[in-house]
């Protein structure tokens, strides 16, 4: 209980030093209280039963700072359960998810239907996709990149094969020295979430080719060392060597603030999921989950450069869960 306490006393902590110094119509000001309420209207964690044993969680990279948080949080609650926390690439984790029921799978994305029916015709017996955070995604350039902003059919026009032809800095708006040089994507790979994110749900189209990376971090740290580069990655992954891009609809700028992205006028903006066989989830896990959605669990997603999912979807899901497992 302290420990979760502790944790929101944190994120209070950190929201307040943001604010500090600013009106109460700031954005800044705003966002603090959006987030201060929505954690306080979420139930605290208490745990129904001891547990014990190992929990397997494995897959998504952009999930592995906010795993191993609520897994250390967890072990404070229950000393004798320890979670195991893995990287994985997509394919290789459903396999896993099928040979191992009663692990976890992290994904990065939101989970289609027919991929939950897929996961069932393989051989579990319940499937389920609970949406645990949020991550904000943020196009980022080269700190000298003279382009400021970027409209939803510019990043079409970049990152898909819309056009058979490669762009050109132009393209977005530069002019001088930077007009006529090429636009250099660097990218996940193929198999990440936040790559089939982008072409299955942002875009609906194939993507252009590009650098691939194997995670976020590398994909900014790319972009550090590449003038001409471009690339899609959480928000909160920024450096002194790469901006993000403001979005642009029309005339109007939408804000990367904190408050936009809670109040749903940010576009860029993806779940982060688990999925596991409900049939197959024990005492261990089900603790585990419950754990995640509850203030504590939300609480570490702000810390974790992340955001809480919203109030309706996370009591939706506990009932899901609950009303499956009478």
């Amino acid at each position: 209980m302290f420990r979760a306490t502790l944790a929101l006393a944190s994120v209070v902590l950190t929201l307040s030093t943001l604010s500090s110094g600013v009106g109460a119509s700031d954005p800044a000001t705003q966002s603090v209280e959006k987030l201060r309420a929505l954690l306080n209207s979420i139930d605290p964690y208490l745990p129904k039963e001891a547990v014990s044993g190992k929990l397997v969680v494995y897959g998504s990279g952009s999930m592995d700072g906010l795993m191993h948080a609520w897994a250390d949080n967890f072990h404070d609650f229950h000393p004798k359960a320890s979670v195991e926390i893995s990287g994985m690439p997509e394919d290789a984790s459903m396999k896993k998810l099928v040979a191992e029921p009663g692990s976890i799978w992290m994904v990065s994305r939101p989970i289609a239907a027919d991929e939950l029916a897929q996961l069932k015709s393989l051989g579990l017996k319940n499937p389920v996709a609970l949406e645990v955070a949020k991550e904000a995604l943020g196009v980022f350039v080269h700190q000298s990149n003279p382009v400021k902003a970027i409209t939803g059919d510019q990043l079409r026009a970049v990152f898909t094969n819309q056009t058979p032809e490669a762009p050109t800095w132009k393209s977005l708006g530069a002019t001088g020295q930077w007009a006529d040089k090429p636009i250099k994507l660097i990218r996940r790979g193929d198999d990440s979430g936040t790559q089939k994110f982008l072409q299955n749900v942002l875009f609906a189209a194939k993507m252009r080719e590009g650098v691939p990376m194997k995670s976020n971090s590398e994909v900014v740290s790319a972009i550090k060392d590449e003038p001409y580069g471009i690339g899609i990655c959480g928000l909160r992954c920024g450096s002194t060597a790469a901006r993000p891009l403001q979005l642009k609809s029309g005339d109007l700028i939408i804000p990367s603030d904190d408050l936009a992205i809670l109040s749903g006028k940010y576009p860029l903006v993806r779940p982060m999921s688990i999925v596991f066989d409900l049939s197959s989830a024990n005492a261990n896990t089900n603790e585990f989950i419950h754990y995640i959605l509850s203030q504590s669990g939300q609480s570490e997603t702000v810390l974790a450069g992340l955001f809480p999912i919203d109030l309706p979807l996370l009591r939706a899901e506990l009932q899901t869960i609950t009303a499956t497992r009478r």
